[in-house]
């Protein structure tokens, strides 16, 4: 069994996601709301809910961040792989595959370090929104944990890619993959 699969079997592996999904769907559901019902209080001139946008903010940066963070478990993210679609099995194929994984790692962890420092300096200084006077800790938080957990994703995948490549598990998969789709061609 290798490493990743012993990984997945782990509780907490487990658990994250399913934590990332009732979140989203929770956030969702909240931002959903948030916008309902100032157009239904707009619409019926009931209640003036001004400052509306600074709380669906808030909420907004949790939902988009966790479902990155979401999406990293799911390798769901949008990427740009012509170069793995339009080559075939090499070397150098597997050395860009290498090079995506630590790039990858590499500009995650450094975002998060970043949002880290932003919270900090929130902190430091004080940062409310202008009229509940929300911490932006709240929001900028949101955007340290989903790149937190992004980046803990993308060192357990990339590591497991890595592991990969140099075990020629790559080149063998696709060759079977090649090997299924001619003989169902035929």
């Amino acid at each position: 069994m290798t490493n990743l699969k012993k990984l997945e079997q782990s509780k907490l592996w487990k658990a994250i996601p399913v934590i990332l999904q009732w979140c989203v769907v929770i956030t969702g559901a909240v931002v959903t709301l948030i916008v309902f019902l100032e157009t239904a209080f707009r619409l019926f001139d009931f209640l003036n809910f001004n400052g509306y946008e600074e709380i669906l903010i808030m909420v907004a940066f949790w939902l988009y961040m966790l479902g990155c963070a979401h999406g990293s478990y799911e390798k769901s993210q949008i990427k740009a792989d012509i170069l793995e679609v339009m080559m075939k099995e090499s070397a150098f194929k597997n050395f860009l595959r290498v090079v995506r994984e630590v790039l990858t790692v590499i500009l995650s962890a450094i975002f998060t370090v970043w949002a880290f420092n932003l919270i900090l300096y929130a902190i430091g200084v004080h940062t409310t929104t202008p009229v509940y006077r929300i911490p932006m800790t709240i929001g900028y938080s949101s955007i340290f944990v989903g790149l937190l957990l992004s980046t803990f994703y993308f060192v357990v995948y990339g590591i497991d890619e890595i592991i990969s490549v140099k075990n020629g598990t790559h080149r063998k998969a696709a060759e079977e993959a090649a090997e299924a789709e001619g003989g169902a061609n035929s």
